[in-house]
């Protein structure tokens, strides 16, 4: 009797031990097959996220990139919503030409120049009519580092990209195609903006790049390099996201397929300032709209 019981418990040790390692695997490798709420390391409970990409600013005489707390490049209002299992991207033109408090209407790209941080999450609450939990600030520097992290990125690019500004120490030449892109030419990618679209069709690449970044990183080929990746993260990369936090934020996008990645630009009428030049008006409601059904 004694000895069947302890070949029962024996079993009982194995298939636990079993379990375990096919859960541990499951969460490593293919953390989308794991029911909601048996998944660990990932969030939880849905945030807005402001996610902004700073622009590039170079010294005229050595065409070296200098550290400056400049312009906003890009601007994503970013929903992570783990209850419907998807992240929505809502894009604003580096253009919109919006009131920035206390300072009257500028293009938004500016706010970050005249405040800061607080002052652009500010106005882009003011422009969308929601509240932002957190931010994630990425100095140009970290994509470069990232993508080239992971070996280089797949992407197809839809025309030719060439442009030339040796002010800015920008030489883009990119042919039509796939690709797979370094880290200096996913830049480049991101950053042409030289064709009828402008600054929205800049806007469509940033957000397709996107995508495909957060695809390419939930290989998990492309996992044991997540200590590098995080130590570039940490050197390039602003945020008030807690390490905990943003660690389970990265591993909820793991688990996002590309087909729950919801992609939005918000749009608006072109016109031209007498001190901001080229600018684009925002359409509010239509912003607030997309604010109220997607976040």
């Amino acid at each position: 009797m004694k000895r069947k019981r302890f070949d029962k418990l024996r079993l009982l040790a194995i298939l636990t031990i079993i379990f375990g390692i096919l859960f541990f695997y499951a969460n490593i490798f293919v953390p989308g097959s794991i029911p909601k709420f048996l998944r660990i390391g990932a969030a939880r409970r849905p945030a807005t996220i402001l996610l902004l990409g700073t622009d590039i600013t170079f010294n005229a005489e050595t065409g070296k990139a200098m550290a400056s707390d400049g312009r906003t490049d890009s601007i994503i209002l970013m929903r992570v919503d783990p209850i419907r299992q998807r992240i929505v991207l809502l894009s604003i033109p580096r253009d919109s030409f919006v009131e920035i408090p206390g300072y009257g209407a500028n293009k938004i790209n500016a706010a970050n120049v005249f405040g800061g941080i607080d002052l652009i999450k500010k106005t882009v609450e003011q422009l969308a009519g929601t509240h932002i939990d957190n931010y994630i600030k990425v100095n140009p520097a970290a994509v470069v580092n990232l993508v080239n992290l992971i070996g280089g990125v797949n992407i197809y690019i839809d025309k030719d990209m060439h442009y030339v500004d040796r002010a800015q120490n920008l030489y883009i030449n990119l042919k039509q195609g796939w690709h797979k892109l370094s880290g200096d030419e996913a830049q480049d990618y991101m950053r042409f903006r030289h064709d009828a679209l402008g600054d929205i069709g800049r806007t469509q690449r940033q957000q397709k790049f996107l995508q495909t970044l957060f695809v390419n990183f939930a290989r998990p080929t492309n996992l044991i390099k997540a200590p590098l990746a995080m130590e570039i993260a940490l050197k390039h990369i602003e945020t008030d996201l807690s390490l905990s936090r943003l660690i389970r934020l990265v591993n909820f996008a793991r688990m996002v397929s590309r087909s729950d990645i919801l992609t939005i630009t918000a749009t608006g009428e072109e016109g031209v300032s007498d001190y901001a030049g080229s600018i684009l008006v925002p359409d509010k409601s239509e912003i607030r709209g997309i604010v109220r059904d997607y976040f």
